[in-house]
């Protein structure tokens, strides 16, 4: 009987000494992770000389090497089968070819002649079509047909060049408004669906005056599509799906003699728009635009940065807790560097804090960092990088995604998608929170798939989910400088910051220490992990 008492005694005492130890660890790993090292990898990320970090680019290249130079000092592994740090992701590379690209106006005092990138240059967010493109004149003023919205610039555009305003309207003015945003951007691809033969747009008179003042030229920047692009799609998105329509932004002394108007009649149609009037329609049959569109074309690759480190379990160190972020943010325009210091450099040095952190004391599951590329053109890293894991999707518990992690109220955050299949990620949130006194006050406002924003889905955590694998997405909110060039790192919150990046650390050991997976006990459909959940979370 004193046996039995003393073994019992011993066992509570060991169990409370591995508490003890296990939080004591816990507080010298967040103990390593300050400011003055979150700024160090933040001036670096954010350097000028890396020029945005678009996708591709050799910015964002130098970025990847960097993350995996320093994770790999921390004592980080690569967990690529040819034992990289780096997981190419193949895509097609164009920049337009200058010599052989060009715009003629036709008209009845003869041919002028245009040349990329003097005075055009190509618009929208896709690959442009290449080939010749020519037809009459139409303008139609700012280019939105929307009846319901009192506002009509619907005109017959079919075989036609379209000439439309890139102005502004009132703050006020209804079409301003967000809800409409998606109908100001798709202008020019709503006169591809009724034909026309491309849309020239004319830049505003910001762009123009910085045109002028800086002598500057429309950018060649490298762009690309993704190959073999595993992005699922709504099957409704398919519905009246047309060819990308040509649409080039042209200076003001081309769109001028194209419509065979004085600058200053052109200077007055935007100030109309200024004031919320329409602007009138031009047909203008005597006025032919022939555009030449040719582009140079090579495969070549981004990266996923991709390392682990193995857990402290001789089995459970075959599963996995995964952080993810993105070190990409949008190319130089005209000029202007967009360093994207919120978006997203701040999850993007957080993971290396937490990576240094975690190996002060390994979590019993193995931890897996993924730096997703290509985020802003649509999360194809992280929808490349799920569809092709290194590890078992099934046995990933949950996934940490850091992205927008430092401005807005010091103490509030908002939680994306922590309740939506696993109630013990949400949890897990709040224990680590309460317990370590983090104090952050946490909102579920965007976790609402129905969300106007739609914020569910525009980050890394979504490719995860549609995976049925658990993922929180710690966010911020967005801000004035949200895809600006005063998202700087002048206008970041290093406390809260730092808190952020603590609280998603705790989550990360709190997980990676459980007896077993975290548990799918929202949904009735979803119950395991792996591919066959995807086409239950379309549907939706």
């Amino acid at each position: 009987m004193i046996i039995r008492k003393l073994l019992y005694i011993f066992l509570v005492v060991v169990f409370l000494l591995s508490c003890v130890i296990s939080i004591f660890a816990q507080r010298r790993g967040m103990k390593s992770i300050t400011i003055d090292e979150l700024k160090v990898h933040m001036n670096i990320i954010g350097a000028e000389e890396l020029l945005g970090r678009n996708t591709p680019s050799q910015g964002l290249k130098i970025a990847s090497r960097y993350l995996a130079t320093m994770i790999e000092s921390y004592g980080f592994k690569p967990l690529m089968p040819d034992g990289s740090f780096y997981q190419k992701v193949p895509m097609e590379i164009f920049t337009v070819n200058e010599s052989r690209t060009k715009l003629i106006l036709s008209t009845e005092y003869g041919e002028r002649v245009y040349h990329f990138p003097d005075v055009f240059g190509i618009g929208g967010r896709r690959e442009p079509p290449e080939g010749t493109f020519s037809g009459r004149v139409v303008f139609v003023g700012y280019g939105i047909s929307a009846k319901y919205l009192e506002w009509d610039d619907c005109a017959d555009v079919e075989g036609k060049i379209v000439v439309m305003l890139d102005g502004y309207l009132p703050r006020e003015h209804i079409l301003s408004q967000r809800r409409y945003r998606n109908l100001r951007r798709n202008r020019a691809q709503a006169a591809g669906e009724r034909g026309a033969a491309a849309v020239l747009m004319v830049i505003s008179e910001e762009r123009e005056e910085n045109f002028t003042k800086n002598g500057l030229l429309f950018d060649n920047n490298l762009n690309g599509i993704f190959i073999d692009d595993p992005t699922p799609r709504r099957d409704t998105l398919k519905v009246n799906q047309v060819e990308t329509i040509l649409q080039v932004d042209i200076r003001h002394d081309v769109a001028a003699a194209i419509l065979g108007i004085s600058r200053e009649k052109l200077r007055g149609m935007f100030k109309m728009l200024s004031r919320g009037e329409q602007v009138p329609q031009m047909e203008l049959p005597e006025r032919n635009v022939t555009i030449t569109m040719h582009l140079r074309k090579r495969t070549g690759y981004t990266q996923n940065v991709v390392a682990y480190l193995e857990g402290s379990d001789p089995k459970l160190k075959n599963e996995y807790v995964l952080y993810g972020s993105h070190p990409d943010h949008l190319e130089a325009r005209e000029g202007r560097i967009y360093i994207g210091a919120d978006d997203n450099i701040s999850g993007t040095v957080a993971m290396l804090e937490i990576a240094q952190a975690t190996v002060i004391e390994r979590p019993k599951r193995s931890i897996v960092m993924v730096w997703h590329t290509g985020e802003e053109k649509g999360m194809k890293g992280s929808h490349y990088f799920v569809n092709n894991c290194p590890v078992l999707v099934e046995k990933i518990s949950a996934v940490i995604n850091l992205d927008m992690i430092s401005r807005n109220h010091p103490d509030s955050l908002y939680l994306v998608a922590s309740n939506l299949l696993s109630t013990e990620l949400d949890e897990s949130v709040h224990k680590m929170n309460d317990k370590y006194n983090i104090g952050l006050n946490f909102d579920y406002k965007y976790e609402n798939i129905n969300h106007p924003d739609r914020f569910y889905y525009r980050s890394d955590h979504y490719p995860y989910n549609l995976f049925g694998i658990p993922g929180v997405w710690l966010f911020c909110g967005t801000t004035k400088d949200y895809h600006q060039v005063t998202d700087t790192i002048e206008s970041v919150d290093f406390k809260k910051m730092l808190n952020v990046t603590k609280l998603a650390y705790l989550v990360g050991y709190d997980i990676g220490n459980k007896e077993r997976l975290l548990k799918l006990d929202v949904s009735p459909k979803i119950t395991t992990r792996g591919e066959h959940n995807i086409q239950i979370q379309l549907e939706r």
